[in-house]
């Protein structure tokens, strides 16, 4: 059985990136300007920052506002929490199969 969810591909590879990720994190507490994800990553400078915002964005994780020159990035928590809740739904039902076969034999007791 496959889990199916919508732009699942662009959402991977939007989180297969551990700098993506760290965006992410940083993002999690608020609304950062680019300025400040820049200054969190000093080693790919702002070109670098800015592919992996396009890639977040893309993977609709992220939306970027303009406000001016000012670029805003919010994190976008639905695709997460869809997916997420997806998975645990998914192994929750199979966890629950085998709770279910786990009492069916520890009621029949011990063979004789």
């Amino acid at each position: 059985m496959t889990c199916q969810f919508p732009h699942d591909d662009l959402f991977w590879k939007a989180l297969a990136d551990r700098k993506r990720r760290l965006i992410v994190e940083a993002l999690a507490t608020g609304p950062k300007q680019t300025s400040e994800l820049v200054d969190l990553f000093r080693n790919i400078g702002r070109t670098g920052v800015l592919r992996h915002i396009e890639i977040l964005t893309q993977g609709d994780i992220i939306h970027v506002r303009r406000d001016g020159r000012t670029r805003w990035n919010y994190l976008n928590p639905e695709p997460i929490r869809s997916v997420c809740n997806g998975w645990v739904a998914l192994h929750f039902d199979g966890l629950k199969c085998s709770a279910a076969k786990l009492k069916q034999i520890a009621e029949q007791g011990p063979e004789t």
